[in-house]
């Protein structure tokens, strides 16, 4: 009784699992036949920086180049030290 229980819901375990898959299966089917629109080439937005973009950047540059002559000055006082090691 039980074995007969078992080969029957085996069966109809198969057959959900089939009928699963190719629903799947069409669904991908009739999901990649849509109409594919192409891209259009847009013309770039030209970015036009705020006066306050305009400052920050001025001061940021301002930091970079003192940031680069500190490390030029750190740079020649480890040479003379090395100098003076030698």
């Amino acid at each position: 009784m039980r074995k007969q229980q078992y080969e029957a819901s085996a069966k109809i375990a198969m057959v959900a699992l089939i009928g699963i898959v190719l629903s799947l299966t069409i669904n991908i089917a009739i999901g990649k036949h849509d109409p594919v629109q192409e891209a259009k080439a847009q013309e770039p937005i030209r970015w036009t920086p705020t006066p306050l973009e305009q400052r920050k950047m001025d001061s940021l540059y301002a930091i970079d180049a003192a940031t680069k002559a500190d490390m030029d000055s750190i740079r020649d006082m480890i040479d003379a030290i090395l100098i003076k090691l030698d």
